[in-house]
């Protein structure tokens, strides 16, 4: 069963989740543009909430030159699950991306 919540409780969490979807989007437009670089999207989510619970395939997919299945094969390898967000990546994984993408 779901917890009642007031009006302005989902205002709040609409409000959240646009806010969340727009940092989103704006990260893998820079990243698509070469005006960010996966080193500073890490950077971003070791502060940021909002960046740190995008999921790495997002990111990865959002890279110049990567598209949809060599992002599946580059976390094949590099041993990340689909559902992985960039707050869930181990220090390994961290430095195999980083080396991918420098």
């Amino acid at each position: 069963m779901l917890p009642e919540t007031t009006e302005e409780q989902r205002a709040a969490a609409l409000a959240r989740a646009a806010e969340a979807r727009r940092t989103r989007a704006e990260i893998k437009q820079l990243l698509k543009t070469g005006s960010l670089t996966f080193s500073d999207v890490l950077e971003r989510a070791d502060e940021d909430d909002l960046v740190a619970g995008t999921k790495v395939q997002a990111i990865i997919v959002s890279m110049p030159g990567m598209g949809k299945i060599a992002t599946k094969r580059l976390m094949e390898d590099i041993g990340i699950a689909e559902n992985r967000t960039l707050r869930g990546l181990g220090p390994n994984q961290r430095a195999q991306l980083l080396e991918q993408f420098s």
